[in-house]
């Protein structure tokens, strides 16, 4: 019976990420926040947590690979339009590497909801204060300023529940980025640091690893790879389409869930 209960907890918590990673409302807060609604927040959770990240960020891969081609360019006259996707990612690649520990110390449902409320905040106010029109409308038209300031911001998502992509979208229209080159250079940057955090934690918890879980964590990556292939398109349409406020709002209400229940 445990046997079916693990799979089940695998299956909602791959569907889940497949799910949450392509909106701005923090598929981390939502796993960490349901894990412990269901019990079963343990180190365990935690390491299939690293695999089902890793199954969504390969879809991600696999859906703009074609524009990540495209963006690698290493001639010496385009050699510039690739240095502001690197920019971008040393912010928090630096501090995620600098403040580990101290980071996984959050993971719990009360830094959740505050993080929650804060994003919320964040993205109605980029959606308020935006430019009428986008200035800039290529990824390659982001300059190294730009670029930086869109990686000081993406660090927020350091504390769980802030959602990376709602702090690099919602910074990315304040700059006036179209909101479809926002989304793209979102998820494209998203993947060298989320494979990058994922092999951090799978040094740093190698010792956790129980083997006997091991097809549990494989069934949370292969689900969470399944479900986000299915549901990337659809999802970032709506987001092209569906106004900030939209997920300002869900996230205030899931904060206030949060309080009422823990």
């Amino acid at each position: 019976m445990i046997y079916i209960y693990k799979t089940i907890v695998s299956i909602i918590l791959g569907t889940i990420e497949g799910i949450t990673e392509f909106l701005p409302i923090s598929s981390t807060g939502h796993i960490i926040v349901i894990s412990h609604w269901l019990g079963v927040f343990n180190k365990n959770t935690n390491i299939l947590k690293i695999f089902i990240q890793l199954g969504s960020t390969l879809a991600i891969l696999i859906f703009f690979f074609k524009k990540i081609i495209n963006l690698i360019n290493f001639t010496k006259q385009k050699k510039t339009k690739n240095i502001h996707i690197l920019t971008s990612l040393i912010p928090t690649a630096s501090l995620g590497f600098i403040f580990y520990s101290d980071i996984k110390l959050l993971f719990n449902p009360k830094n959740i909801m505050y993080a929650l409320i804060c994003g919320g905040i964040f993205l109605i106010i980029s959606e308020i204060f935006k430019p009428k029109k986008p200035i800039i409308n290529s990824i390659n038209d982001i300059n190294l300023l730009q670029s930086f300031i869109i990686g000081c911001f993406e660090a927020l998502c350091l504390y769980p529940g802030f959602s990376r992509s709602g702090a690099t979208i919602g910074t990315s229209i304040l700059l006036g980025i179209k909101r479809s080159v926002a989304i793209d250079f979102s998820f494209i940057i998203s993947i060298p640091l989320t494979i990058g955090a994922s092999f951090l934690d799978l040094i740093k918890n190698i010792n956790n690893i129980n083997i006997n879980y091991i097809p549990y964590y494989l069934s949370g990556f292969f689900i969470s790879l399944v479900i986000s292939l299915l549901s990337i398109k659809k999802l970032i349409k709506i987001l092209n389409k569906v106004s900030l406020n939209i997920f300002g709002f869900y996230r205030l209400i899931l904060a206030s869930l949060i309080y009422l229940i823990n």
